[in-house]
């Protein structure tokens, strides 16, 4: 007889990333704090000629070639520090393939629990994490964050140029283009913080839904996802809905393809066998989910 799902306890950090999220967003402050500074030593090495007719201006003075080459040189460092290859991509290695292999482990352990035949066929978890599909959507993990840090490099380094090439034909002088560099290297931080926010928990949350779709395809499992609202302060009304109802993999995966739902989600699934009418084989923990969803709202008002 099948037995009921592991839950998480702490509703308010289902996936448990919240410490590796700010890991990743300190991580991310520093790096782009280095890229600011690389601009900021760009412009050191400039000339500039103070002119002064109704106020005071100044004159880009070194020659086009030259700047085109410093601009060079601190573009590969920019893609240095972000990591913008497929060698160095600390955020991939770091932070959202140890996430992807967290939530490959609870799926694990919450299938071999209810499911004779998936404990069969996955006796172990190194049995999973060598498997041929396993290592294949771990290269399109791989390849997904790469992507991602090529397009934030490319971000960060379109903007900081912008702020620096926009000065100097402005004339606004060395100093206040070095606040400006300043003020857009924050943007982008706040931009690295949601990625941090998003990714970690979207690699845990599509392990689960990876490696349930491949039990389900390949044992014939009946089985679907329970979904697992946060029922924190943030959470999105649409999100808390949700908790404690029942999806197929498909189902869930549409969900969190629209409406940025998938954006600063803290929400998680977990595994339920269900019978011949798709109702899950232990009701008990999905009245508890459902209870504390309709408890949040009742708190927190609908929209």
């Amino acid at each position: 007889m099948a037995r009921a799902p592991i839950l998480p306890t702490n509703l308010g950090d289902p996936t448990g990333t919240a410490a590796k999220e700010r890991q990743a967003m300190a991580e991310f402050g520093r790096r782009i704090e280095q890229c600011r500074r690389a601009y900021t030593d760009l412009l050191g090495q400039l000339q500039f000629e103070e002119v002064t007719v109704n106020a005071k201006r100044y004159t880009f003075r070194t020659l086009p070639a030259v700047l085109m080459q410093l601009l060079d040189t601190t573009s590969k460092l920019v893609d240095e520090y972000l990591g913008a290859d497929r060698v160095r991509n600390w955020f991939s290695i770091g932070y959202v393939i140890p996430a992807y292999e967290k939530g490959s482990a609870q799926t694990w352990r919450n299938l071999g629990v209810q499911s004779t035949e998936y404990a069969a066929t996955r006796p172990t978890l190194q049995s999973l994490l060598l498997s041929e599909p396993y290592q294949a959507r771990i290269g399109l993990i791989n390849a997904r964050e790469f992507e991602l840090m090529k397009g934030l490099s490319a971000s960060v380094k379109d903007k900081m140029t912008q702020q620096l090439t926009a000065g100097l034909a402005q004339g606004i002088g060395p100093r206040e283009i070095s606040k400006n560099l300043t003020a857009q290297a924050g943007i982008e931080k706040r931009r690295a913080n949601m990625i941090a926010r998003t990714e970690i928990n979207q690699a845990l949350r599509t392990a689960r839904l990876d490696e349930t779709q491949d039990a389900s395809t390949r044992l014939n499992i009946r089985v679907k996802v329970l979904h697992i609202s946060a029922l924190s302060p943030t959470t999105r009304v649409t999100h808390a809905a949700r908790s404690g109802h029942l999806y197929t993999v498909e189902e869930e995966r549409d969900w969190y393809a629209v409406d940025g739902n998938a954006v600063n989600c803290k929400c998680t699934t977990s595994e339920a066998i269900v019978d011949e009418k798709g109702q899950p084989v232990s009701k008990g923990l999905v009245d508890r989910l459902q209870k504390a969803a309709a408890a949040w709202e009742e708190k927190n008002g609908a929209e």
